[in-house]
């Protein structure tokens, strides 16, 4: 009978459990990991380690400036980096996606819901990079029709790096091309290659944990041109061949030249990836490394796209460049990392001389070539119309991306001075763009250059949603010349410097000559009041009550101390607006609020997470007296930090947090119709910051 009963009660047990996982959850969607091994020519990083959720990254010991981590997924996923030391300081880039990261002794956690690739900077160490790519859901079988798998017969590459993989692999490559197409698969490995030649139709798949390596030796490569102002000759490490089409390379593996030893010790140059003459080029998701000379460069070729391109070069060697686009058109470089000593991203045209005298076919145009969602980190110029424009490029866009480091961030550059002719520069858009740092001093510091020293001219430039943290210790520059080369057509729109928004020159730290003409600011927002209390001050807040001070926690924060009702206000009587602000909490049982439309410490809205309640509460104070006027469940995690935004229009008011529509609410009474903005909250240490206050036009 006990057993019976016993059995029962499981039964109804399992039942229950069972019926629980058709019930709808609140959680973050369960992340996909693909995790790739550490090639054996690697070491791991001595200061760092990685999980992504429960699985250990491999964390590859690089250059005195950066490790880096490669994985996929789809999902959010939880990120930890333990460093060699207790963390007293972090930052986490790009800035500009707000990833708030939480830390316990040396350990950092924070989480991705998408495909980034961030750095991180911790303490005085060197910097990791983390290539958190998207999921591969395209993976060829490693055998079977249509795949020639190089370390099988009748290929056999070595697969250990003793000896050379070259011939086997451009045997497979060429009866791929011959039987009409196919796969081309490099399995994990080491695979040590002179130059290789890719063809029509066949895409080279490196699958993850796969290295295609140099040798270090100039004598076992081809020289394929040489560099003037390096005295150097160089070679196209993996070509494509002319008048080819069609061409794929993707995958997680990597193409390492051994490009510095080779540059220093043969005095010998290596270009690591060279679309030549090329219709219909693919590449996807492969780690460029130790070019030591300009890693990934497009040549004379139509119809290229570049998707998850991590270019990993050196920060201590001029001309190694990520990548150049040299007289290319329709070109898209979307999600990608770009981490040199000299340029980042580039676009170039030249005349038929020096290392461009053995390009195939004439000299052409760029037209219509764009930078999407890349992230730049340079000692030089983050992202570069020029320096060659002897023929003309047209259509250069860069757009939602981000500057880590640079000397110059956003330049034209027109000073290739060689005799005519000279090309122009036309029709250029730089859009959503976050520089972070701008503080390099190499061939000048400023962050940003529109100019010609020759006789080509430069037509119709837009900077659009540009914020611009750090300026350079020199002013930008606008110039044109005496020889006849001008610059025509210059605007700015929403141009944030320093937090203010840019309506003349002197706010974008720039100046201009008299070779230029029509630059105009054509706003379309007018900024308020910005405050990040970055200058350590609160001189524009009027406390009412509570304890108010500027604090540092990373960056600079305003901070609440007092247990009690704490108000403080800024700006003036303002009606119709958005009020934007980042706020975090430290404990559950707290809450911070934004006030807007204030017109005494009595009469306000209140937009505030309470943590305490897990609510979003939307609150009217008239005469002293709050009032609860919408409620949304919202549960808030302490030390995180939110944007919280409140719009209001006439008596509509529009509630936000990290940009989602929260509370849509329109009071049936006219009150409150203008007011200041500022913060209210009843719990100690409780943090504000990057104050935001516009009106639309």
């Amino acid at each position: 009978m006990f057993k019976r009963k016993v059995f029962s009660l499981l039964l109804v047990l399992a039942v229950m459990i069972s019926m629980i996982g058709f019930l709808p959850q609140t959680s973050y969607a369960a992340a996909i990991i693909q995790n790739y091994p550490m090639p054996s020519i690697y070491t791991a990083s001595s200061v760092f380690s990685l999980k992504a959720d429960s699985t250990n990254v491999p964390v590859i010991s690089y250059l005195k400036d950066y490790d880096y981590a490669e994985f996929s997924f789809s999902g959010t996923v939880r990120i930890e980096v333990t460093a060699s030391e207790a963390i007293t300081s972090y930052s986490i880039s790009p800035m500009a996606k707000n990833i708030a990261g939480t830390v316990n002794g040396n350990k950092l956690t924070f989480t991705l819901s998408s495909s980034t690739y961030v750095i991180v900077k911790i303490n005085n160490l060197k910097k990791i990079v983390i290539a958190a790519d998207p999921l591969e859901t395209d993976i060829p079988a490693s055998s079977g029709a249509g795949i020639y798998n190089v370390t099988r017969s009748p290929y056999n590459a070595d697969s250990t790096g003793t000896s050379m993989a070259t011939t086997a692999i451009q045997k497979a490559i060429d009866d791929a091309n011959s039987a009409g197409g196919g796969i081309v698969y490099v399995p994990a490995g080491v695979f040590k290659c002179g130059n290789l030649t890719l063809k029509s139709n066949v895409t080279f798949y490196l699958a993850g944990g796969s290295v295609i390596v140099g040798t270090g030796n100039g004598a076992d490569y081809s020289v394929d041109f040489h560099k003037s102002s390096l005295n150097k000759d160089g070679t196209y490490f993996i070509r494509t061949a002319i008048n080819s089409s069609n061409i794929t390379i993707r995958g997680r593996g990597t193409i390492d030249g051994k490009g510095i030893y080779m540059r220093n010790n043969s005095q010998f140059l290596n270009n690591l990836l060279v679309p030549l003459a090329t219709s219909n080029f693919t590449f996807d998701g492969v780690i460029l490394r130790d070019g030591g000379f300009w890693a990934f460069m497009p040549v004379r070729s139509d119809n290229v796209t570049i998707t998850n391109y991590k270019g990993f070069q050196t920060l201590d060697q001029l001309e190694a460049d990520a990548f150049d686009a040299n007289e290319c058109q329709n070109v898209l470089v979307k999600h990608a990392i770009g981490i040199s000593d000299d340029d980042a991203f580039s676009t170039k045209t030249w005349m038929q001389t020096g290392m461009s005298s053995g390009w195939p076919g004439t000299v052409e145009n760029i037209d219509t070539v764009t930078f999407e969602d890349c992230l730049a980190w340079s000692e030089c110029v983050g992202f570069k119309i020029g320096m060659g424009a002897c023929q003309p490029q047209k259509g250069v866009t860069v757009r939602n991306s981000y500057i880590f480091q640079c000397a110059r961030g956003l330049l034209i550059d027109h000073g290739y001075q060689l005799s005519p002719p000279q090309g122009l520069v036309q029709d250029v858009i730089f859009e959503n763009i976050d520089i972070e740092r701008c503080s390099i001093s190499q061939f000048g510091n400023y962050w940003f250059g529109v100019s010609t020293s020759t006789t080509g001219p430069v037509n119709n430039v837009t900077f659009k949603n540009i914020n611009v943290r750090q300026t350079g210790a020199l002013k930008s520059r606008i110039s044109g010349n005496e020889k006849g080369g001008t610059v025509n057509g210059v605007t700015f729109t929403n141009v944030y410097v320093l937090g203010k928004l840019a309506t003349s020159l002197s706010d974008l730290n720039a100046t201009q000559n008299s070779y230029v003409s029509n630059v105009t600011f054509s706003n379309t927002t007018t900024t308020l009041l910005k405050d990040s209390f970055e200058d350590g001050l609160s001189t524009e807040w009027t406390t009412a009550s509570g304890s108010w001070s500027v604090v540092t926690d990373n960056t600079k924060a305003l901070a609440q101390k007092a247990t009690a009702t704490s108000l403080i206000t800024a700006g003036n009587s303002w009606s119709d607006y958005t009020y934007e602000a980042k706020v975090k909490v430290p404990i559950t049982n707290a809450n911070a609020g934004i006030i807007f439309r204030v017109q005494d410490s009595n009469n306000y809205y209140m937009y505030r997470i309470n943590a305490t309640s897990s609510t979003l509460e939307l609150y009217k104070c008239i005469g002293g007296t709050l009032t609860s006027v919408s409620s949304t469940a919202f549960t808030a995690t302490p030390d995180k930090w939110y944007t919280v935004k409140a719009v209001v229009q006439g008596n509509n008011i529009k509630g936000y947090v990290d940009g989602v529509l929260k509370t849509d609410w329109t009071n049936p009474t006219t009150e409150l119709t203008a007011g200041k903005i500022g913060f209210r909250t009843t719990s100690a240490d409780v943090l504000f910051d990057d104050v935001l206050v516009y009106s639309s036009k």
